[in-house]
């Protein structure tokens, strides 16, 4: 099969305009199909500092700084009751090179990347929605519906899936695997009057907990927006089944007395939403002229910000893995290896995190930080979206976990009473 491309990406968000930017950068013929035209409503709005230095090799620093995005330089996580907190800190810690990073509206961070990808010379189809695919020795087509209605097909060399959620080849292929400790379910919507502190922590993400339900957050936006969520589990949220999103978010924000109080005088200005099945990922992340990237790959419950860093990355990576496949003429399942293992240890790293997030165990260490032996700035570290710390940092992360577990050795002990 003759093919026009070298790479076609299905879906244009953070993982898909990353991977069509570097793949175009590096001259490869690359086509890019987005089955919405942008600007577009997503979720996922705060960002962490790794992502720094992806916009700089994606040649963006300069647009982000003029797109003014509301500034984070940390995260509270605070009680239901407001009586313990925790601060992670990324100006605190030495090794947090890039600080400072951002609350961002997705329809314009995923705009800018999407033009950046179509300025490196990738061709861009807004609209354009994939139907099917083949997957052939000599090469994959891809079967695509235009505006109009109208089909056809694009023949190309190798494919990246970052479709989302959506998981356009994943869910073809059978591949997504759903954490069952991580079935969750988040309803969220925008507000105006929710205050916030003043000074340079005006920016700062909030996390509100609650032992019985998840956690709620709240995320300025700009100066009178507020993204405000609440994460709960399948099960607890079936169990108060048709409702709508809104009355949802509502009895949540309502029946926790932190949240409440931010939202006394709040206004909704949006519509609520419902999103779900907070954490899975594949059995593989490639395969013979095939990968997956950002969330059509893995998606982790997004308690400590790591999507968009997780789909920016694997996109660069993807463009890389491809670029050498191309230059090797070698596009099996073995030549993605490395990209294959890389995937699954971040995911891995981060998911850690998330799920402790829900022990309770965690959550008493967690909400009572020390320094001792430098064990909160190598949180910090790793929260920061740094995923390959150092050894010295891994050791006292691994310090951590162990505090973690005889805690709730300690709090599942029989206890023994005076006869």
């Amino acid at each position: 099969m003759s093919a026009k491309y070298e790479a076609v990406i299905i879906g244009g968000g953070p993982a898909g305009s990353a991977t069509a930017c570097r793949l175009a950068d590096t001259g490869r013929r690359t086509l890019l199909l987005e089955r919405h035209r942008f600007p577009r409503f997503h979720i996922g709005e705060s960002m962490l500092p790794a992502s720094n230095e992806v916009f700089r090799r994606l040649g963006l620093e300069d647009r982000i700084d003029k797109a003014r995005f509301v500034e984070k330089r940390g995260a509270s996580f605070v009680t239901e009751d407001d009586r313990l907190s925790s601060y992670i800190d990324f100006t605190s810690c030495a090794d947090v090179t890039s600080p400072l990073t951002y609350q961002v509206l997705r329809s314009e961070l995923d705009h800018l990347l999407l033009e950046r990808a179509a300025e490196a010379g990738a061709e861009v189809r807004q609209g354009w929605r994939a139907t099917g695919i083949e997957l052939g020795h000599e090469g994959i087509s891809v079967t695509a519906t235009d505006p109009d209605g109208g089909e056809s097909t694009v023949a190309a060399e190798a494919l990246v899936d970052a479709s989302g959620q959506a998981g356009f080849l994943s869910k073809r292929l059978g591949l997504r695997r759903v954490d069952p400790r991580l079935r969750n379910v988040a309803v969220y919507a925008h507000y105006e009057d929710v205050p916030r502190p003043s000074g340079p922590r005006s920016g700062d993400i909030r996390i509100v907990s609650r032992r019985d339900l998840g956690w709620i957050w709240f995320i300025p936006l700009s100066d009178t927006v507020t993204s405000v969520g609440a994460v709960t589990s399948r099960r607890k949220h079936s169990e108060r089944g048709g409702e709508s999103a809104e009355d949802v978010l509502d009895r949540y924000l309502e029946t926790t007395p932190a949240a409440a109080r931010q939202m006394r005088d709040a206004r909704r200005v949006s519509e609520a939403r419902f999103e779900a099945d907070f954490c899975y990922a594949p059995r593989a992340y490639a395969g013979d002229r095939w990968l997956l990237a950002g969330d059509a790959g893995s998606f982790l419950d997004p308690v400590f910000s790591t999507g968009v860093l997780l789909a920016l990355e694997s996109g660069l990576e993807s463009a890389e893995a491809i670029d050498a496949a191309l230059t090797s003429g070698d596009l099996s399942a073995r030549s993605f290896a490395a990209y294959n293992r890389r995937q699954r240890r971040r995911f891995k790293v981060f998911r850690r995190f998330a799920r402790g997030f829900y022990d309770p165990a965690f959550r008493d260490l967690f909400f009572r930080p020390t320094n001792r032996f430098g064990m909160l700035d190598a949180i910090v570290n790793v929260l920061s979206g740094n995923w390959r710390p150092t050894l010295g940092t891994r050791l006292r992360i691994a310090f951590f976990f162990t505090l973690v577990a005889a805690q709730r050795q300690l709090a599942f002990a029989p206890r023994i009473h005076d006869g």
